[in-house]
């Protein structure tokens, strides 16, 4: 007896550049740490490491090839030492650097909907469109169909970059270093025949899994006229990774921003180290802005820097097409401008996030990260903004991650996405080194968890939003006054405007009530506050763009905010002394809701 099944299935197809060349070993970063700091003979080496003289050449021979390892001229016998840019790779942290070749594959692999199996394609059986399925059964084959309910396989860009690189490389040398957009397809319209024969399937991959042979057999069981066999899905399923994972590092106070002229000053730091790459992701637009600073990245992208410009605003139908136009503006100034024309990439389309993230790399330090309240595409840079600058190496990976996931919609099409997939990767390999503080990228319904945290204060609790709306009670109050009800808890909320049906009068009656539940309510004036923060206690604090006292995270769009959450001795009492300096009346312990007075507008 003779049936055919019908599977439906993706098909991924795209051109991809792979990096070939052989990966430093553990043997030669062993080598190269031995002889870091003092020179050492071929004979002391294999003493020391226990490995034989062979092997010591070999490595000290290829270290020399790249630079790393030098003889050292000074003593009477033949000794190695490594050389300056050797001893800079090897105690940096950082991975010791890679000189492989580049080539180029098209690469073509199947996804089958009902367990998730993929193959490469030439490895699949037949693929048939639904019209010629038909046609097979007209001809009289017994043709069944299988129906696939309950989801399917991911299809995330991550998902279909990581089935990529496990068929397009080819051993432990051969890594996917590119993927070329303009080449990438992806059609969900075929299905993979299997011809069963005496209850043998003929064709199947020797890849596939006891699930998915399974499924055919029993299949094929079905009495005979079974047009469709119904299953649920089985395979693996898609997972939001919004959990936050803490980093342990060290942590620079002075890496908090506070202020909108220490943001502009932020800003330009940042352009003047940017090596090749800078992505900056501002809610808002404004292309009166971007042109002044148009000098100041005209002069980054002579050094040769790349740029990706993305905005997140959608809260209505204005504003999306108030922002809509000022990119096409901005496209119009870096097409007419020598300087930027080729270097300067707007997206036309929003991301939907009100994240405020810059990521770049550098020549000598990684690659750094700031994540906090200011857009900097479009501030004026007078209000108090607060932000947080990232250079752990695994902490600014999870911040290229959440950049990943609010670009890669378009799946392998989206060059910006691979190439950020590809750069957290490679951030991931960097080896950890602890510190003293505690960072995490904060995401999602993780805002709440932390905020409800806060309320646990037993010394301090300071939130600061920029706006105040419906959403405040739940978003921001109710946790201070719970906090306030412990004895010697100092709980404060700071904003700067209301919003939404929320009224003068109603933040005033909020002010009222605040206080008599020993909450401390009180609206900024002059300089406005525009930061997101959250500190309780001593030692922590959280740097978002969540308006917590007017907005809710999105459960259904964990990215449309993103923070930090740095635990660090002393961190939240240093920021509190900081926001004194601004605030004064932050020393204040009670009296009227009366709003807060002015100090000057130029905050550092």
């Amino acid at each position: 007896m003779s049936v055919v099944i019908a599977i439906p299935v993706f098909r991924v197809g795209c051109k991809v550049g792979i990096d070939r060349g052989r990966a430093w070993s553990v043997i030669d970063e062993v080598v190269l740490w031995m002889i870091a700091r003092q020179s050492k003979t071929v004979a002391e080496l294999s003493s020391q490491a226990d490995l034989p003289h062979q092997l010591i050449i070999a490595s000290i021979a290829r270290l020399m090839r790249f630079r790393l390892v030098e003889i050292d001229p000074t003593g009477t016998v033949m000794a190695f030492r490594a050389s300056s840019y050797g001893f800079k790779a090897i105690s940096g942290g950082h991975p010791l650097p890679y000189f492989p070749k580049r080539i180029a594959r098209r690469v073509s692999f199947i996804i089958e909907w009902a367990t998730g199996d993929f193959f490469p394609t030439r490895q699949a059986p037949r693929l048939l469109s639904a019209y010629r399925l038909d046609q097979e059964r007209q001809s009289g084959t017994e043709v069944r169909i299988i129906s696939v309910e309950g989801g399917g396989p991911s299809m995330s860009h991550e998902a279909n970059l990581n089935r990529l690189s496990e068929i397009a490389a080819r051993g432990w040398d051969e890594q996917v270093a590119l993927v070329d957009g303009r080449t990438a397809t992806l059609r969900d319209d075929e299905f993979m025949v299997l011809r069963v024969i005496d209850g043998e399937a003929q064709g199947l991959p020797q890849s596939a899994g006891s699930t998915l042979r399974h499924l055919v057999s029993s299949a094929a069981k079905m009495p005979a006229g079974t047009k469709t066999v119904s299953i649920t899905y089985s395979g693996p399923r898609e997972t939001d990774d919004v959990e936050p994972i803490s980093h342990s590092c060290e942590f620079d106070a002075n890496d908090i921003i506070i202020g909108g002229t220490s943001h502009r000053e932020c800003l330009e730091t940042m352009l003047t180290k940017a090596h090749r790459r800078m992505i900056v992701h501002s809610t808002f637009l404004d292309a009166t802005r971007f042109a002044l600073l148009a000098d100041a990245i005209r002069s980054a992208c002579s050094r040769g820097v790349q740029f990706d410009l993305l905005w997140g605003a959608e809260k209505d139908e204005d504003t999306e097409k108030r922002n809509s136009d000022a990119a096409l503006e901005i496209a119009r100034i870096v097409r007419e401008d020598p300087g930027l024309k080729g270097r300067v990439n707007i997206r036309m389309r929003s991301t939907g996030s009100h994240a405020k993230v810059i990521l770049h790399d550098t020549a000598e330090d990684g690659w750094v990260a700031a994540v906090g309240s200011c857009n900097w595409l479009s501030s004026p840079f007078q209000a108090v903004e607060m932000s947080v600058v990232l250079r752990n190496q695994h902490v600014v990976a999870e911040v290229a991650y959440s950049l990943n996931r609010l670009v890669g919609r378009r799946g392998l099409a989206d060059d910006l996405a691979t190439e950020l997939a590809i750069i957290i990767r490679d951030l991931r390999e960097y080896k950890k080194r602890d510190g003293t503080a505690k960072i995490a990228v904060v995401v999602g319904d993780a805002h709440d968890q932390l905020l409800r945290t806060a309320s646990g204060a037993t010394r301090r609790f300071l939130v600061g939003c920029h706006r105040l709306g419906s959403t405040a009670r739940p978003g921001a109050i109710m946790q201070g006054e719970t906090a306030a009800r412990r004895e010697g808890v100092r709980a404060t909320v700071l904003y700067t405007q209301t919003s939404g049906p929320l009224k003068n009068r109603h933040a005033r009656a909020l002010e009222v009530e605040a206080d008599g539940n020993g909450l401390i309510l009180r609206k900024t004036k002059n300089p406005p506050l525009h930061g997101k923060f959250v500190t309780w206690d001593d030692d922590d604090v959280v740097v978002t763009s969540l308006n917590w006292a007017s907005a809710a995270s999105d459960p259904d769009f964990p990215w449309a905010d993103i923070g930090i959450h740095i635990k660090s001795r002393e961190i939240g009492a240093v920021l509190a002394a900081r926001l004194e300096a601004i605030f004064p009346e932050l020393q204040r312990t009670g009296g009227s809701p009366a709003s807060m007075g002015s100090v000057p507008t130029e905050v550092r």
